[in-house]
């Protein structure tokens, strides 16, 4: 099944009025894209729709880098970094592996970016 992505952007200047996303009962933790406050620079926020119905959410940071203190670094680095924020599935279309078909063309659509993501608490994976 094919995603489309819709992409939401906004100035830095207007983040902390910008709203990304209209609120939705499908999605659980409003605390990351109810406003743009914490995006780094520029918010950068990209919708994915499948046969028309959104399916997921995804915060995306261009001036993305390496953490110092992670303890795994990654030997070769090349071309820009494109940090994935944050990706949410909306309850309705988990375990349809909607993550990583995002993770997926998220790759294929920026092929001159290297993505890179922190997960926090995922030592039991």
């Amino acid at each position: 099944m094919t995603l489309e992505f819709v992409d939401h952007r906004a100035e830095a200047a207007v983040k902390h009025s910008w709203t990304p996303f209209p609120s939705s009962e499908g999605f659980e933790h409003p605390g990351w894209w109810q406003n743009a406050g914490g995006a780094v620079g520029d918010p950068w926020f990209v919708q994915v729709l499948e046969h028309g119905v959104e399916v997921a959410r995804v915060q995306l940071d261009e001036r993305g880098g390496i953490n110092p203190s992670y303890p795994v670094v990654p030997a070769a680095i090349w071309g820009e970094l494109l940090e994935i924020q944050y990706v949410e599935v909306a309850s309705a279309a988990r375990r349809r592996m909607v993550a990583t078909r995002t993770v997926h063309c998220l790759s294929a659509r920026h092929t001159d970016r290297q993505l890179m993501a922190y997960c926090e608490d995922a030592d039991d994976f």
